[in-house]
């Protein structure tokens, strides 16, 4: 009989890329709702209202975007709802600001600040009305007949100073775009000026089946990029002269306009095989988007909303009837999914995550110690390892922990061993410095950890975690 003593040097994120024999112990196959920064294992910071009153509830539809207009006066709260614009003040509350006249059944609004002059502007469009713009006091009608402005488009993106728009029903191959702002010209004027050929507006045909229309447009700074229910297009150059169109996927999954993001002049977007990008050259999935394979086999993602928030992603999809938001740091590479909420809509305000919860509120993800008053359920498994020795028999001896247990909440082990769970319930030490030895009495060829919190009790393990063990062949 030998001693061997089993580390986790630190904790990282999820990994689903490989059978969990071959996993790094760093890594869960499944995780929910903790933190994993430094390579600590703490469970993840809740959320709180940013807004003390819910957003009026007029339909069974929930939120379907939430925004911000800003401008150097300050940033007004928008949501959208029901076929309703909602814009919110402390003075008065929600206001019910705008009324669509159609009101589209799939129900994703394409958002964008700019600036039409001298002004600065919230864009809005649905694909069925035509663009809605606030100017921060009102709404009224983007564009004119006479400017060729007036159609109902679904998808709008600012690249080299114009407007670009697509998703017509009636045109759902075209890409339009508008004349270069200077002098009177605006981005509300989409027409031809044969004196001024270099900064007119027109359109352009992406592609020529209507059974591959356009989904979603999202611009980078020298690139436009244009995603077709089965394929992907880019559009390069700064004015009508040198436009160029280049196919550069013809068989993709379809992504929609709520899916992407840019982050550091990168664009990322979901589909059903995962997260993935496009850094100006072509479009594939990440090289670690595997590491969530289980978690996006089966997923619904026809109404995935994504939003870039300093240097995470975060993304949200539908998996076993719940909601799921997934986050994404690009640097360190690293998947975490937090759940047992209602979710609807994301985005990014002043450097943080903004989500819309099925109670109709605004809430500020990262603060706090629950979910708005809910309990944070929490917990972290271990690959199941037989450290590459299928013929040895694993006597588990000791659990070793450094870390902290808030407001005496306990830390609930669960140990799996020679096909048997078995739970062990102890109080982390009550400083750091302290350690937490746990006697085990569990033994198999194979062997794996559970960390759970109980009844959103929060706790924080440092510096890894050991146990020590003895390991022998088995003589009968």
């Amino acid at each position: 009989m030998a001693d061997y003593t089993y580390r986790i040097e630190g904790f990282a994120g999820l990994d689903q890329s490989r059978d969990e024999n071959l996993l790094s112990p760093a890594y869960s196959p499944d995780a929910m709702n903790v933190d994993t920064e430094n390579g600590d294992l703490a469970v993840t910071k809740g959320f709180s209202k940013l807004i003390p009153l819910p957003v009026p509830r007029e339909s069974t539809s929930g939120i379907d975007r939430v925004c911000f207009f800003r401008s150097a006066s300050g940033d007004i709260p928008m949501a959208i709802s029901g076929g309703y614009i909602y814009t919110y003040s402390e003075a008065g509350g929600w206001t019910r600001a705008y009324e669509y006249s159609l009101v589209p059944e799939k129900r994703h609004y394409s958002v964008l600040m700019t600036r039409i002059g001298i002004t600065d502007t919230m864009l809005i469009a649905d694909g069925v009305n035509r663009i809605v713009k606030f100017d921060g006091s009102q709404f009224s009608d983007f564009g004119s007949h006479e400017g060729c402005s007036d159609i109902p488009v679904g998808f709008i993106a600012m690249y080299r100073g114009r407007l670009f728009a697509a998703g017509s029903y009636e045109d759902p191959n075209r890409l339009y775009y508008s004349k270069l702002p200077g002098g009177s010209r605006t981005i509300e004027d989409w027409g031809s000026d044969p004196d001024s050929p270099q900064v007119e507006g027109g359109h352009i045909e992406i592609g020529t089946t209507s059974g591959d229309p356009i989904t979603a447009v999202c611009a980078m700074s020298n690139q436009l990029l244009i995603f077709k229910r089965s394929s992907v297009y880019r559009l390069i150059g700064d004015r009508p002269g040198n436009f160029t169109v280049e196919l550069i996927e013809k068989d993709s999954a379809p992504v929609t306009d709520t899916a992407t993001a840019v982050c550091h002049d990168v664009i990322y977007y979901v589909t059903r095989g995962g997260l993935h990008s496009f850094s100006g050259v072509d479009v594939s999935p990440l090289p670690d988007s595997r590491r969530i394979k289980r978690i996006m086999q089966d997923a619904d993602v026809s109404d995935t909303r994504m939003a870039a928030v300093g240097s995470r992603l975060y993304f949200t999809i539908r998996k076993d009837g719940a909601s799921r938001l997934i986050e994404y740091d690009p640097e360190t590479r690293r998947y975490m999914q937090y759940g047992g909420f209602g979710l609807y809509d994301i985005c990014a305000h002043d450097g943080s995550l903004i989500i819309t919860n099925s109670a109709h509120y605004l809430e500020k993800w990262g603060e706090g110690s629950d979910f708005d008053g809910q309990p944070i359920m929490a917990y972290w498994r271990t690959p199941t390892t037989d450290l590459g020795e299928k013929s040895v028999v694993k006597t588990l001896g000791g659990l070793y922990l450094r870390g902290a247990s808030i407001e005496d909440a306990p830390l609930l082990v669960k140990v799996r061993a020679g096909g048997v769970e078995r739970e062990y319930r102890s109080l982390l030490p009550s400083s750091e410095t302290g350690v937490l030895e746990i006697p085990l009495k569990d033994e198999g060829r194979t062997f794996g950890l559970t960390f759970e919190n109980e009844n959103g009790g929060r706790f924080c393990i440092v510096g890894g975690v050991e146990m020590s063990m003895s390991v022998r062949k088995r003589t009968v």
